[in-house]
Parts: C-alpha cells; sequence; structure tokens
C-alpha cells in the first residue's frame, strides 16, 4: 500500500470520526434542548395550575380564568409535541376537563374576604402575581400576543390592588372594636374607599363601594362625637382649674388680709 493511499485512509478516518463526533454532539444538543423546554413548559403548567387552585373566587374573574385553563390546555399539547406520552400533561388535562364542568362563582364585589389574616392575603397577592409575570413572559417570547396580554395583566393588577384593599379592611374591622383606635379605623376605611374607587374602572365593585361608604360616615360621625366630647371635658376641666385657682387666690388674700 503506497504512502498516498495510507495518507488518504488516515485523513478519510480523521473525517469520519470527526462526523461521527459532530453528530453524536448534536444529538445530544438536541437532547438537552428538548429537556429544557419540557422543564419550562412543566414549570409554566405547575404555575398556573398554582393559581386555579390556589387564587380564591374573590380575585378571579370568568374570563381570567378561563383563559388561564386555555394557557394549561396548551401548554399540555406543546408538551405531546416533545413527549407524546407524557403522562403529566395527560393527567393535567383530566383536571382541567373536570375543572370545566365546574360552576364558577364571581365574587369580586364580596365583602367578606377569604383570609383572616395578612400574611394569607399576602400569599395569595405573590400567586396574582406570578400570573402576571407568566403572561408577561408569554408575551415577550411571541407566544401571545400583546392585545391579550396587556388585557390579562391589567386584570391581574386590579386582582393584585383588590387583594391591598381587603388587607386594610382587616386592620380597619379590628380598629372599628375599640373605641379609643375609632381614628385609625377611619383612616383604614377612608384608604380602602379610596383604593377601590380607583379600581372600579367597570362598576364591578358598587356592593363594596356603597358599604365602605357607610362605614366612613359612621366612623366619621363616630370621631366627630368623640372630639366633641373631648372639647367638652377640656373646657369643663378649663373652668373647674379656673374656679379652683380663683378660690386659692381669694384664699391667699384673706390669709393676707388677717395678718394686717
Amino acid at each position: 500500500m503506497s504512502p498516498a493511499v495510507i495518507v488518504t485512509l488516515i485523513i478519510v478516518g480523521i473525517v469520519v470520526m470527526v462526523g461521527a463526533a459532530f453528530i453524536a454532539q448534536s444529538v445530544e444538543n438536541a437532547r438537552k434542548e428538548k429537556l429544557r423546554r419540557i422543564a419550562i413548559i412543566n414549570d409554566r403548567i405547575r404555575h398556573l395550575s398554582g393559581t386555579l387552585n390556589d387564587i380564591p373566587n374573590q380575585y378571579m374573574t370568568t374570563d381570567l380564568r378561563q383563559f388561564v385553563i386555555g394557557l394549561i390546555r396548551q401548554s399540555c399539547a406543546a408538551l405531546f409535541t416533545l413527549a407524546p406520552n407524557h403522562s403529566g400533561a395527560t393527567a393535567q388535562l383530566k383536571k382541567l376537563d373536570e375543572l370545566s364542568t365546574q360552576a364558577f362563582a364571581n365574587e369580586l364585589d364580596s365583602l367578606q374576604p377569604p383570609f383572616e389574616d395578612p400574611v394569607t392575603g399576602q400569599n395569595i397577592r405573590t400567586r396574582i402575581k406570578d400570573l402576571v409575570n407568566i403572561l408577561v413572559a408569554l408575551n415577550k417570547d411571541g407566544s401571545l400576543e400583546k392585545s391579550l396580554a396587556v388585557k390579562y395583566v391589567n386584570q391581574g393588577k386590579m386582582l393584585f390592588e383588590l387583594i391591598s384593599v381587603d388587607v386594610s379592611l382587616l386592620a380597619a374591622r379590628h380598629s372599628e372594636k375599640d373605641e379609643n383606635t375609632f381614628k385609625a379605623a377611619l383612616i383604614n376605611y377612608s384608604s380602602c374607599l379610596k383604593k377601590i374607587q380607583k379600581i372600579n374602572t367597570q362598576s364591578q365593585f358598587t356592593h363594596r363601594i356603597a358599604h365602605l361608604q357607610a362605614k366612613t360616615e359612621q366612623l366619621q360621625q363616630k370621631v366627630k362625637t368623640q372630639v366633641e366630647k373631648a372639647a367638652a371635658l377640656a373646657a369643663e376641666k378649663a373652668v373647674e382649674e379656673e374656679k379652683n385657682t380663683r378660690a386659692d387666690s381669694n384664699k391667699d388674700w384673706q390669709i393676707k388680709h388677717d395678718y394686717e
């Protein structure tokens, strides 16, 4: 075998080895990219499902709920394109079918917050924030058109503020129980009223606003009565102190007169 043939065979072998290595690396990169995309979609489904499970009806609109269900279905379909036998996506779709058959009552105008402590309220608000972040991310990567993103992000922001109202409402109701903190209760109720009036763009909080207006007026009267009573007591005390001062002055004068 001539040197030229040997050199040629060596070159061919190197090319084959490099090609095989390139193909193997490409396959591995494709596998890793596939796993990465599956992980991203799984994480999205997990967060969206958590939104539906953890956010009470008081902070969910009907169309936003249906939109989130649609996003989960789309995510499951994307999973099937990557992993046709994905068991998690199959189980998720079954849950969505059951959820879709359940009646949904919009309770945005409810007077009773679905929590009794501010920490729980903050946790729910975090869920809303997570949802808004997902919608923004979907819009940025081109998965969600801008008009829909703007519509539902604005709804999320409105719900976020509504929870803030209810957190303040808890503080107002607590302060209202003690006549010594009527002023604090009035401040909190007034704050709740201003906040909810600001987000009442579609007149969806008429019951809440009427209730807060009535509470504010009641407390304004109570605080006014307290101020008037305090002023009257202060006036009586001033008169009494003046009488005592005059009596002491007359007594001192009488003692002085007796010794002259």
